[in-house]
């Protein structure tokens, strides 16, 4: 099993084991109804500190690394796509005897969860999604991002190259900037450290190589669990209106907008997300 960095956020609340052929790092903390938190592409549980310190006394919260991502070990080949990663995390939570009240998806993770609630028995009294990344429906240009990233994500030395930048600081800035948030300093450190895993990158690629949506997309109007779509106003990486035209035709969903916050914003300022969590039960 991989070692935690002695900085990494909630160390001492995380635990390894293995569930159907892949190890699993997920961090458990707090007390509560259980919470179920899902990072997005190229994240860890280390996204949610800020919100985790703010929820912990509330909720019994459990906050996976992805398969191929943060220090979880990768999916089998033939199960790299949405309902893969949605079945092994099902999985990861009948190990756990959890079924979560809640659950809580940033970007790809918002996807995921109604993914887990459309098709894998889960009833969660609601899904809360932030800056949700539905992709752009009846983008032409999603076929070619999706072959790009699967011939990419065969490339071993791409990911060390990349690995070998993301060991700087000023790279590391400049993505996270171009999301539209500033990050702290405790967070650049933490997307350094991944960055500057050759497996990390490895896996962020491959899971984007298998991230098909079309299914999913005909599916979501007949989703019947409270959907709450939260919504960045300088969110640079997924645009805002995703969720503007996902809300017109879910018939239970919400729509969500914090001002003056970007794409990580859950981590810039945990406290408009935690009131709106909080007040779905």
């Amino acid at each position: 099993m991989p070692e935690l960095p002695s900085f990494w956020p909630n160390r001492e609340y995380s635990r390894f084991l293995r569930v159907d052929g892949v190890d699993w790092h997920v961090q458990t903390r707090g007390t509560g109804p259980a919470l179920l938190l899902i990072h997005g592409t190229g994240a860890s549980s280390h996204t949610w500190a800020a919100l985790a310190d703010a929820l912990a006394d509330r909720f019994t919260l459990i906050m996976p690394d992805l398969p191929g991502q943060g220090f979880s070990g990768a999916l089998p080949e033939s199960d790299i796509s949405l309902d893969g990663f949605s079945r092994h995390l099902k999985g990861l939570l009948d190990s756990l005897g959890v079924r979560p009240k809640l659950m809580v998806g940033h970007s790809a993770g918002a996807v995921i969860a109604t993914q887990m609630t459309l098709h894998c028995q889960f009833a969660p009294a609601a899904i809360v999604s932030l800056n949700g990344a539905f992709l752009p429906f009846g983008s032409a240009a999603a076929p070619l991002f999706n072959r790009l990233a699967k011939w990419l994500s065969k490339s071993t030395l791409l990911a060390y190259i990349t690995a070998a930048h993301g060991m700087f600081n000023r790279p590391v800035r400049n993505m996270l900037v171009e999301t539209g948030s500033v990050p702290s300093a405790e967070m650049m450190r933490c997307y350094r450290e991944l960055i500057s895993r050759p497996d990390h990158i490895m896996g962020t690629l491959k899971m984007m190589a298998g991230w098909d949506l079309e299914q999913q997309r005909q599916l979501l109007p007949s989703l019947r669990t409270p959907l709450h779509l939260v919504t960045c106003s300088n969110d640079r990486t997924v645009s805002p209106w995703q969720s503007e035209r996902l809300s017109e035709f879910i018939a239970c969903s919400q729509l969500y907008s914090v001002p003056n916050l970007g794409h990580l914003g859950h981590e810039e300022d945990p406290g408009p997300f935690t009131d709106i969590i909080a007040s779905t039960l």
